[in-house]
């Protein structure tokens, strides 16, 4: 695997691949250790995911050596224009790719020559790679965009763990808001902020926790000062899965205002211990949330709406009884980690049995 060992779904993927019975050796670009998992870094200390991008090309021999040391059947990489361009440049034998997110979507929504060589990139690594795996609809249909064919994609969300991420024996109040995503900018939290300034304004009481680090922390944590919301708002940073999971049983509504996404992990988890959803209107959402029936969606960036939803939310009863069982019901049917990490597992077996046949 090439694969940050900071990204959740690292550890899962490759605790599975051995638990299986696989033979995996992890390679990262960020530092950390994965339990049982053998890892090689190949970064450079202190970490810093926006920066040092050329050591995706210039670690390139570096990690050539390490495969034809461990000599693999198959790599796997998680990240298209990272990881995934790093794995077609280093080996070329069966190659499965992971598209996640914002490795397809350009971020920055560029137009000119750099979304023009961006997309040309992708178009490289998917003709490279033996199979791609998209996490969602959205992004299939944006690979089959730039030219890459359908039969080469599987599309299936990464999942949750149903049995950590369950609901509470009895339901939180409608009080009690969450968010789970980074502070980044990708993710929008001041959005979040603005409509919780509207409801602390108008005398609404709430308690919202955010769960998560992120480059604007800080910066967030400063505003609610500023806004004397340090009672009803609390920041916990980064935290470990299981706990992620409690803070989720102790909320009765999830918020996310995200600007673009894959399917997000973090509205499954949300959506698995019955929460009921208060999420930004984009494609990737609208597969799994019916707004007014097992949640509710607002335009991006739309305070005001946003607000006006959180107010219905605390206050429709059956919205949130209806939502706590039906989106459980979704997740466990169309978002089992389980079942999901199986699948890549076969699809992992068919790209090795497929490279068997073209050398044959």
């Amino acid at each position: 695997m090439v694969s940050h060992t900071t990204l959740p779904w690292t550890a899962d993927y490759a605790t599975h691949f051995r638990d299986v019975g696989d033979d995996v050796l992890v390679v990262s670009f960020s530092p950390g250790e994965i339990p049982g998992v053998p890892v090689e870094f190949v970064g450079t200390l202190p970490f810093n995911k926006y920066a040092d991008k050329h050591q995706f090309l210039t670690r390139i021999p570096r990690i050539q050596r390490i495969v034809r040391a461990f000599a693999p059947d198959v790599v796997f990489a998680t990240y298209l224009v990272s990881n995934g361009l790093t794995a077609a440049l280093s080996w070329t034998g069966p190659l499965v790719v992971d598209a996640v997110g914002g490795d397809v979507r350009d971020p920055y929504g560029r137009g000119d020559w750099r979304g023009a060589a961006r997309r040309f990139v992708l178009r490289c690594i998917c003709d490279r790679a033996t199979a791609i795996h998209s996490w969602s609809s959205e992004l299939s249909n944006q690979l089959v965009e730039i030219g890459v064919p359908p039969a080469k994609i599987a599309e299936w969300p990464m999942g949750v763990d149903v049995e950590i991420y369950r609901p509470a024996q009895q339901p939180a109040a409608s009080d009690r808001f969450v968010c789970t995503r980074k502070h980044e900018p990708i993710y929008d939290i001041g959005t979040i902020l603005g409509a919780l300034e509207f409801l602390h304004r108008e005398g609404t009481e709430f308690k919202c926790t955010f769960v998560g680090g992120g480059h604007l922390l800080a910066e967030h944590q400063a505003r609610i000062s500023s806004d004397g919301l340090e009672a009803s708002v609390r920041f916990t940073g980064p935290v470990p899965k299981n706990r992620i999971a409690e803070l989720l049983r102790e909320s009765g509504i999830y918020i996310s205002a995200s600007l673009a996404d894959g399917t997000s992990s973090s509205l499954l988890e949300a959506m698995a211990c019955g929460l009921l959803p208060v999420v930004s209107r984009i494609p990737a959402n609208l597969p799994w949330i019916e707004h007014g029936r097992n949640g509710l969606l607002f335009q991006p960036g739309q305070t005001v709406e946003l607000t006006g939803a959180l107010r219905r939310a605390m206050s429709d009863t059956d919205l949130r009884a209806r939502a706590a069982v039906e989106n459980r019901l979704r997740v466990t049917s169309q978002g089992n980690l389980s079942t999901n990490l199986a699948r890549m597992s076969d699809l992992l077996r068919s790209a090795v049995a497929d490279g068997r046949r073209g050398a044959a």
